[in-house]
């Protein structure tokens, strides 16, 4: 396997000759600006660092998923910052999962190296200028694709609505930016939230022309060595997902989709509004048509984690080797903190084999009858369910042991005050080998994390298709699948589900599809980070109750399970949209904050 960028060349740990007529040595702290537009390597280092701001892990919010913040999970550490949002912890003066700082930060990296690191002083091949030529071109679409990555990572957080009701983005860094400019900050305005997506993906559609479609062959500037850099496939998931959130009723001006309450808005201009999506459709039906798109690859166990190959799904990953999300996640039975927990309400959200919702009594499953069993819920959910979650009596990795939850048992919290807080462990993402924390012997396990997967584009055109012609059987002119083949290509791949009988029933209706779309997508990118970005952009109630499972051994030896609250969110409707930071917001009377929190 080939793991590039795992660990970058940092410039400041080299010696290098500057690039004058006599070999002049110099030591780090000799270095200048003249000498880093000089050096290939320093050079390189200059867009290495807008990669390395990309966090290796998912669980990347101070060592948690950002799932944890949503009604997906909960996590042990009280002190953390996705537990401080999701307890009503952000406020006008601080937001805990903020990125401002950095991802400004990133973008003047990455705009650093488009104006110095591409002109004539800089060859990155000597011998051969065709070749200088073709790495500078790929260098260039690299940067196209950092800079709307890190715009993007911006405008998902900190686009909104003002006070005016006007979608607003977030300030453009389209060039370097100087600590004088900086100082001029009245200059900085947030443009509409339109006009931020439209920078983005032009950005986008530079970096799909100039960058390749994959890096195979042992060409070392083109070859397997390079893999983890951007390609075209990665900028046209990105571009797909930009895209659909431009569309979504969250980020429109408040006279086509207003918020009205917790979970609640209105449609005010239907025209505009299904134009919009209609037109994001056929967007993403192009980039469905680009090479190595349209197929669905379902995420594997294997493919996160204990990895021997990569998926052929992924278009931009991370990867790590070590144990640390384990010790995070692991049971304390198995030397580890239990930090996230899945909701019991991730575990209904999990369709039965038969394709029906558990809450629908068709499933099998009727959860009102006195004789029901949680055993009895767990044994019919479809394959997704034992990839994301751990349940009580479920068998722990290669360890050959089931899980005992119950009180006094060895994954109950009166084993470890870090036991589960909800009945369940975390099972995506963390290694299956049992013993890898005993400290006799700690292991390792090789670890993906797909930051942007081809089978993406598949929801995020389903999405779109599905508001665009209002009929999910619909397949619009020019495209290449209507939102009803997508969804039940997915459930039959990825969760095992080959009856279409409750598909064919929600296919009837337009409101009733996009429930299902809009599950079927909290079920395969659970603990990927989409889950709260989401909610937010299609105005899902925040502030519902997490609940889990308290499990009881019975004096027969079987085992009784109670429903119960876990944490109660204390989101409000300003959640939706996050505060500027109020630093900036004191030195720039100009930048208009969001709605709620001027």
């Amino acid at each position: 396997m080939k793991h590039i960028l795992g660990s970058c060349v940092l410039a400041g740990l080299f010696l290098f000759c500057a690039c004058d007529d006599t070999l002049d040595t110099k030591v780090t702290w000799q270095i200048d600006d003249s000498d880093t537009w000089r050096v290939p390597e320093l050079a390189q280092g200059v867009l290495y660092k807008a990669y390395n701001g990309i966090a290796n892990r998912p669980d990347c919010f101070e060592d948690n998923f950002l799932d944890c913040a949503t009604d997906n999970a909960v996590t042990n550490a009280r002190s953390s910052s996705v537990y401080k949002v999701s307890m009503g912890g952000t406020t006008e003066f601080a937001n805990p999962i903020g990125n401002w700082t950095q991802a400004y930060n990133m973008l003047n990296y990455v705009n650093s190296f488009l104006e110095n690191g591409l002109t004539d002083q800089v060859l990155y091949n000597r011998p051969d200028p065709a070749i200088d030529k073709q790495i500078k071109l790929r260098l260039e679409g690299e940067s196209y694709f950092l800079r709307a990555w890190w715009h993007f990572e911006l405008l998902k957080m900190y686009g909104g609505k003002a006070k005016n009701g006007k979608a607003l983005g977030i300030p453009l860094a389209d060039h370097f930016i100087s600590q004088e400019e900086a100082a001029q900050n009245g200059e900085f305005l947030r443009p509409t939230y339109q006009a931020t997506v439209d920078f983005i993906v032009n950005d986008l559609n530079k970096a799909i022309e100039l960058l390749p479609s994959v890096y195979q062959g042992d060409d070392l500037e083109f070859g397997t060595t390079q893999i983890g850099r951007a390609t075209k496939s990665a900028a046209g998931v990105l571009k797909s997902r930009v895209l659909l959130y431009s569309a979504s009723p969250a980020m429109q001006d408040d006279d086509v989709t207003k918020i009205t309450g917790m979970g609640q808005y209105e449609i005010l201009n239907s025209t505009v509004y299904q134009a919009k999506w209609e037109a994001v459709a056929k967007e993403i039906n192009k980039i469905l048509s680009m090479d190595g798109f349209g197929v669905f690859v379902p995420i594997t166990a294997a493919g996160i984690a204990d990895a021997q190959t990569e998926s052929a799904d992924y278009a931009f990953r991370r990867y790590f080797n070590n144990n640390l999300l384990e010790g995070l996640n692991f049971p304390p039975f198995y030397y580890g903190s239990g930090r996230t927990a899945p909701s019991h309400n991730l575990v209904k959200a999990f369709y039965a084999k038969n394709g029906y919702p558990v809450t629908d009594t068709r499933s099998g499953i009727n959860m009102a009858d006195p004789n029901f069993s949680m055993m009895q819920l767990y044994a019919v959910l479809d394959n997704r369910f034992a990839l994301n979650v751990y349940y009580h009596s479920s068998t722990f990795g290669d360890s050959g042991q089931a899980l005992d939850m119950s009180e006094g048992g060895k994954d109950s919290p009166s084993f470890s005050e870090n036991a589960t807080r909800t009945g369940y462990y975390l099972a995506k993402f963390v290694s299956k080998k049992s013993a890898m924390l005993n400290p006799i012997q700690t292991l390792n396990s090789v670890h993906y994390n797909p930051l942007l997967r081809k089978s993406e584009v598949l929801f995020n055109f389903a999405e779109a298709a599905n508001e665009a012609w209002g009929n999910p059987q619909v397949t619009g002119d020019g495209c290449l699948y209507s939102a009803y083949e997508i969804m039940k290509n997915i459930r039959s791949q990825a969760g095992g589900i080959t009856f279409d009988s409750y598909l064919d029933e929600v296919a009837q209706s337009k409101d009733s599809f996009r429930k299902l779309i809009q599950n079927e997508r909290r079920l395969e990118f659970a603990f990927e980070s989409h889950r709260y970005f989401d909610m937010r952009r299609w105005v899902l109630p925040l502030n519902e109750d997490v609940t889990g499972v308290a499990v009881t051994r019975n004096e027969d030896g079987t085992f009784s399970f109670k429903e119960q609250v876990v944490e109660k969110r204390k989101y409000e409707v300003k959640n939706y949209f996050a505060p500027l930071p109020y630093s900036e917001l004191a030195k720039n009377k100009n930048l208009v904050n969001n709605q709620g929190w001027e």
